[in-house]
């Protein structure tokens, strides 16, 4: 009975969690496999955290580090030690007498929970970046040897759903070795901060697209009915490039831009493809139609600067084995006229290793016509891993003087007829 308290709160606030906050649980990969019976959790505290973690783990005891102030309340004290918390003066220096719980919990093949950002952050409900981290969790993988697997949680609730990123595990001890020094320590503190903010990437990447949402599936199918219908298309495949109905690599499919029509419309020329397209902030300022993007899977940008988090969310979406959809010439050209291209593109594709397909879209198409547009596809290009500006502006121009020959093709056979 002496766990009683702790099952009561699990099953009898399973079913109002699930209702109100309606958690969706990614992996970061596919191997979904338990580290083994000891094991560090770390998580961005939230108002929900330790529900969160039962969550991941709910046939398990997580034994969680919690602060000395949740203790000052006569009920809470006595509540908190029911629930297996381990309590922690956070003003004290971080040393093993503190930490010898937790050490001793995980030499017997317990999980321990630990919050290393120590309290709550105010911009942890937007995806803000995360506050500095503390040193027990490195310390405790490093004593122990026990793996440290990282979790980042996003709460809401209502319309929206809340999601938990659970990350792969971490041998901090094989990386690092034993040494418990404040300078090794501090090399693994900062290896985990890294990890978790590439989770918080990629837990803001999973909640935006939601891939098997049935809404979307229905928002996608309906749009490509419709605009196969209102602007038909011919498909026409220049020098050794392939069919693009039949394209399932990664790469990066870049097109001249004409006129609205043209994201969709490289969507149904590549229809295996998950193209992701590249959107312009101006787009957003429109409630339905940000609805509507984002249930697309688009990608908002500031075309007005260095979009650092946009870049970052392409490089998520090309990891994931998809694909993107760009303008290079970074707005629409009425009159068909190829402007200079961004490098942007260029170096999407080098820091992800990632081929580009040119595109050229011949006119601007009018509804219902029964000839409809040309649609050329140029051959894969592939270039170097260099980030130098000399090779990113090659690659540029490389990329600007194949969709000027596709041009080129499109207006002679227009002219032969």
């Amino acid at each position: 009975m002496k766990n009683f308290v702790l099952w009561f709160v699990k099953i009898s606030g399973i079913l109002p969690f699930l209702i109100w906050y309606r958690p969706q649980k990614h992996y970061e990969s596919s191997d979904r496999k338990a580290c083994g019976r000891g094991e560090i959790l770390i998580a961005n505290p939230t108002m929900m955290d330790f529900a969160m973690m039962l969550f991941v783990y709910p046939f398990r005891t997580i034994r969680v580090l919690m602060a000395e102030i949740l203790y000052s309340n006569p009920f809470m004290k006595w509540f908190l030690p029911q629930l297996k918390g381990i309590r922690v003066n956070r003003h004290e220096p971080e040393n093993t007498d503190k930490l010898h719980e937790a050490i001793v919990t995980l030499n017997q093949g317990g999980i321990v929970g630990v919050f290393p950002e120590g309290h709550l952050n105010a911009n942890g409900k937007n995806y803000g970046p995360l506050l500095p981290f503390s040193s027990g969790a490195a310390y405790l993988a490093i004593r122990t040897g026990a793996p440290v697997r990282p979790l980042y949680f996003h709460v809401a609730f209502g319309l929206h759903r809340s999601h938990i990123m659970v990350g792969d595990p971490i041998d901090l001890q094989g990386m690092f070795g034993e040494d418990t020094s404040p300078e090794n320590i501090g090399k693994a503190m900062r290896y985990l901060r890294q990890k978790m903010e590439k989770l918080r990437e990629e837990t803001k990447f999973r909640a935006e697209f939601q891939e098997k949402s049935l809404l979307t599936r229905f928002t996608r199918w309906s749009l490509r009915i419709g605009m196969r219908i209102a602007y038909p298309f011919r498909i026409h495949c220049a020098g050794n490039s392939g069919n693009p109905k039949d394209e399932v690599k990664p790469c990066i499919v870049a097109s001249n831009h004409i006129c609205t029509i043209d994201p969709p419309l490289l969507c149904m020329v590549f229809p295996r493809l998950k193209l992701h397209i590249l959107a312009c902030e101006a787009l957003y300022k429109y409630p339905m139609l940000a609805l509507l993007l984002n249930r697309l899977g688009c990608i908002r940008i500031d075309r007005t600067l260095l979009d650092i988090e946009s870049f970052h969310l392409m490089q998520s979406v090309l990891e994931r084995n998809e694909s993107i959809g760009v303008f290079p010439e970074g707005g629409i050209s009425p009159d068909g006229t190829l402007r200079p291209f961004k490098s942007g593109t260029i170096l999407a594709a080098v820091t992800s290793g990632v081929d580009i397909i040119p595109v050229y879209i011949a006119g601007q198409g009018k509804l219902f016509r029964r000839k409809g547009r040309d649609i050329w596809v140029g051959e894969r290009i592939t270039l170097s891993r260099s980030l130098s500006p000399e090779d990113v502006q090659k690659g540029t121009d490389l990329l600007y003087q194949r969709i000027s020959d596709l041009k080129e093709k499109a207006t002679e056979a227009k002219r032969n007829g």
